[in-house]
């Protein structure tokens, strides 16, 4: 735990060197780059990822199978875990590391659980012909047709008169299934999850209640296997 404490201090202190070399809105110089670049090795050597987790392991980039395809998500597959990826390095930096979101997940896990959706009970299927399903204890929660692009790794299901309509990034942790929205998009069709099961009102999280300030460049989703 000293050495996820050593690392948060020195991580805040790099990420404040590296924005020295910003030369303007969306552009970085190639000093910068080169911290980043530097900042990036740091996190992972030293068996920091042995003692703390492998922290690169939440960037955003090592979900995203170039080679998955649309007969990669069909079947039934059951919710195991809450998942959150950084878009970048410098954004899991600025949030605070491994450390943090750590604590993200067991809160968005919480959360999950108060809408109704629960390990190994709430399951997502996806048939050849484009139809999906989602359940809940046994409860259909939202049905309708999907498209998958290939492309840009995306999936977008469209309940049946409109109901529960959602886009998100698709990626493979593994063996698992991973459906990663925006931190926002993902509370709003959480809280209608939980308003079709009847447990909790569709005001029951914002995201800043659930997930803290720390979420911007973050995606949050559910990890699921194959049933």
């Amino acid at each position: 735990m000293k050495k996820i404490s050593i690392l948060a201090a020195f991580v805040a202190a790099s990420l404040t060197f590296t924005s020295c070399f910003t030369t303007g809105p969306g552009t970085t110089s190639s000093t910068g780059s080169d911290a980043g670049s530097v900042l990036g090795g740091i996190l992972g050597q030293g068996g920091i990822s042995q003692t703390g987790g492998d922290i690169l392991g939440n960037i955003i980039g090592g979900l995203l199978t170039k080679g998955l395809t649309e007969q990669s998500i069909y079947g039934t597959w059951v919710y195991q875990s809450p998942e959150v990826r950084f878009e970048s390095e410098n954004l899991l930096a600025k949030a605070g590391g491994q450390v943090v979101a750590g604590n993200i997940e067991r809160k968005l896990e919480s959360y999950l659980t108060k809408v109704g959706i629960k390990k190994g009970v709430t399951t997502y299927t996806f048939n050849e012909d484009k139809t999906y399903a989602i359940t809940t204890g046994g409860k259909i929660v939202s049905q309708g047709t999907y498209t998958f692009n290939a492309k840009s790794l995306t999936l977008k299901m469209q309940g049946t008169m409109g109901l529960l309509n959602q886009n998100c990034t698709v990626g493979m942790d593994g063996t698992n299934l991973c459906f990663l929205y925006d931190a926002d998009k993902l509370l709003s069709v959480m809280n209608s999850v939980g308003s079709v099961l009847g447990q909790v009102s569709s005001g029951a999280g914002t995201v800043a209640s659930v997930l803290g300030d720390n979420y911007k460049g973050m995606k949050v989703g559910l990890a699921m296997s194959k049933k």
